[in-house]
């Protein structure tokens, strides 16, 4: 077992490799009733292939993962949350674009429930019946979705953005895919994705870490090697956007408008992958944050309310920012923040402004340390890397306005695609 302290953050981290297998990380939380753990795999609604005994490349329907996280929920032909429930536990998942995480919080028979998690994870039940019934459950939860009208910008603003990635794709699928995924698929990606050696379990509380470890080994039973391997083909995306405007009437009282900018990832090191996304963090946040000249401007002009964000996704295979609000003029709006991205490299950066972005996401990182589930999912993300979280903490320190200015002279916010919502009202 590899013990790291993080002094100046009162944080100890364990990290272990469960028969050799599979990567556990420990986070010490001294004198915290609840205990929070995650166990994830590498598996989210962008990937749709696996490779075969052989090495072939096999695809699936759209919706495997999503589909696959319903299955893992069922036992013996029953909900196995209601089990952790009767035992005082909350257990949840969810499923992400490049992850599917399975998750349980209790302050009680922490070790029982850690039993069932992995149990659950690695081993489920896959029977034609519980596949049926659950597309069924799945089709209606898409229903809700497709009747979501926010959701509903959110995903035609990413079939705007991308041509070829599945990232422009529903989550959970689509009523052909849903209906066309069988058994025999679902467990062939079950098995070449939620193998030990490329899940992460990260257990966030006040446990003895020694007993863990002799507790987990003792009563996990880890799958059998399988010839069969994840797979992430390249999608060939094109750098520009598909479609640069788009307006549909949606179920809303008040009208929006979400755009999108589409940036060239990075995926090589995933050092330098955080690097940048914490810098284009600092620079977006200057230029368009709640802190901004240009956010109290757009406020003045009524062209925003209070529903205005920002959103930053930088991942190894795409990137993007989403800046967005409800307006009761659309169009000046979006023409007003046009005009906004394309003068970014004209920006000049104010150094007390730099200064105070810096502290407050530094602060923020800090503060998001007492937050167990907050800490086990960011931990989890970095951990995929090979990345320890708390090191994410001494790379934003490091961080010079000089580097960012360079990031901003080479900018190019060029890729643009929008979507207005209109009221029916």
């Amino acid at each position: 077992m590899r013990r790291m302290d993080y002094e100046k953050y009162g944080e100890t981290i364990y990290h272990f490799a469960l028969k050799d297998r599979m990567d556990v990380y420990y986070i010490h939380k001294a004198g915290y009733a609840k205990t929070y753990a995650t166990l994830s795999a590498p598996l989210g609604s962008i990937h749709r292939h696996y490779k075969d005994g052989e090495g072939r490349l096999k695809q699936v329907s759209g919706g495997a993962a999503h589909f696959l996280e319903h299955k893992v929920f069922e036992k013996d032909g029953k909900d196995i949350s209601e089990v952790f429930s009767l035992d005082e536990a909350q257990l949840n998942a969810f499923t992400e674009h490049t992850r599917t995480t399975y998750l349980f919080h209790a302050t009680d028979k922490v070790y029982d429930h850690l039993e069932r998690l992995f149990s659950m994870y690695f081993h489920p039940d896959f029977t034609e019946e519980g596949v049926e019934k659950e597309r069924n459950i799945i089709a209606e939860e898409l229903n809700m979705h497709l009747d979501d009208p926010h959701y509903l910008q959110y995903h035609r603003l990413m079939q705007n953005l991308y041509h070829k990635h599945p990232l422009k794709d529903d989550i959970l699928g689509t009523k052909e895919s849903i209906s066309s995924l069988g058994m025999e698929e679902l467990k062939a990606m079950h098995t070449a994705y939620y193998q030990p050696e490329s899940s992460i379990a990260v257990i966030v509380g006040d446990l003895d870490a020694g007993t863990l470890e002799r507790t987990l080994t003792s009563c996990v039973d880890l799958p059998e090697r399988t010839a069969l391997r994840p797979a992430y083909p390249s999608y060939d995306e094109p750098p520009e956007v598909k479609k640069e405007k788009e307006e549909t009437t949606l179920d809303v009282l008040t009208p929006s408008v979400l755009i999108g900018i589409k940036l060239p990832p990075l995926p090589d090191s995933p050092s330098r992958r955080v690097r940048n996304h914490l810098k284009l963090s600092m620079l977006l946040d200057m230029f368009y944050g709640k802190s901004s000249d240009l956010y109290e401007t757009m406020l003045e002009k009524n062209l925003i309310n209070d529903s205005y964000g920002l959103e930053l996704a930088y991942e190894r295979h795409y990137a993007h920012v989403l800046i967005g609000s409800e307006s009761p003029s659309p169009e000046q709006f979006e023409t007003y923040m046009r005009d906004a991205l394309h003068a970014l490299n004209d920006f000049v950066i104010d150094k007390t402004d730099f200064r105070r972005i810096k502290r407050q996401m530094i602060g923020n990182f800090i503060r998001g340390l007492d937050s167990l589930e907050a800490l086990a999912q960011q931990f989890t993300e970095h951990a995929a890397e090979g990345m320890v979280f708390h090191d994410i903490l001494d790379i934003a320190q490091s961080i010079t306005l000089e580097e960012i200015e360079r990031l901003q002279r080479s900018l190019e916010m060029t890729n643009i695609s929008s979507h207005i919502a209109r009221s029916k009202h």
